[in-house]
């Protein structure tokens, strides 16, 4: 794994901490936050080479636990955020736990049919949320943090307070970018889009509004994206209603957080929902 970024306290104290962590088929993040000041002390952000082969992932992931001491702490709680794009929303009512293998398959594929299903209960959404991941990746983490709270990125979001006022949440990764739609204060669209180039990406958002019917949307974003890079400006074309995320009322962040763009890490610190 590549380090992007690495900041870490010189100090502290893991039993007062939790762990909050980002498994995607990117990479591995996470932040450290502090319970008992309610403040974010460091983050780290870690890319995996896409030039290898796959299986080369779980070998990777395994390698960095071993290599960076913080994960030999006894954190106070740690969660483990999944960002895979193989996630199906299923609702209560036609739900059928033997039939969630079939449903992978018919929407993914069978060529990895050996992966392991979980699933995640939506209560307020009447949903369940079925994804899969690699037998190999999830028994790492689950060696590695054996009583981790796990749920996937799809399943927080729609977890979150809904707002009355219409706005897509678009969190940026290297080579894809997580939409989350809301219309008339209900989520109408989670889901997972890859890109290359910048076109690509308001190709994207502006097919998702014009499936979905909606116009000058507010688009709040996250993630890695630069305000003044092509990709930045390429999005602005089209929508100029843009919101870079910010940081919580509430909490407080290490100075070398602070000195950076705040909408870098806020999907990371969102995994704090996680339960």
């Amino acid at each position: 794994m590549r380090a992007v970024f690495e900041i870490l306290p010189s100090d502290y104290n893991p039993e007062n901490c939790s762990l909050l962590c980002e498994l995607s088929n990117e990479g591995f993040s996470y932040c450290l936050k502090n319970e008992e000041t309610n403040s974010f002390l460091g983050l780290a952000v870690y890319h995996f080479d896409h030039s290898k082969f796959a299986a080369g992932f779980p070998i990777a992931l395994q390698v960095l636990f071993h290599q960076q001491e913080i994960f030999s702490k006894k954190f106070k709680k740690v969660c483990v955020a999944y960002s895979f794009p193989q996630s199906v929303l299923i609702p209560f009512s036609i739900y059928n736990r033997e039939k969630n293998q079939t449903v992978m398959n018919m929407m993914f594929g069978d060529v990895e049919a050996n992966e392991v299903i979980l699933t995640d209960v939506i209560s307020d959404q009447s949903m369940y949320n079925c994804y899969r991941l690699t037998p190999a990746t999830l028994e790492i983490i689950k060696n590695e943090f054996p009583n981790a709270s796990m749920s996937h990125q799809y399943s927080l979001l729609l977890k979150k307070a809904v707002t009355e006022n219409d706005r897509m949440l678009v969190i940026f990764y290297s080579q894809k970018i997580v939409v989350d739609l809301l219309k008339e204060a209900k989520h109408v669209l989670v889901n997972t889009f890859n890109y290359t180039t910048a076109q690509d990406v308001s190709y994207i958002l502006l097919n998702i509004c014009q499936q979905f019917g909606v116009k000058n949307i507010h688009l709040q974003i996250s993630g890695l994206i630069e305000e003044n890079s092509a990709l930045y400006k390429e999005i602005y074309k089209y929508f100029d209603d843009i919101e870079l995320s910010g940081f919580r009322e509430g909490y407080q962040y290490a100075q070398g957080i602070t000195g950076l763009p705040s909408h870098y890490f806020t999907y990371i610190f969102d995994i704090d929902s996680c339960e």
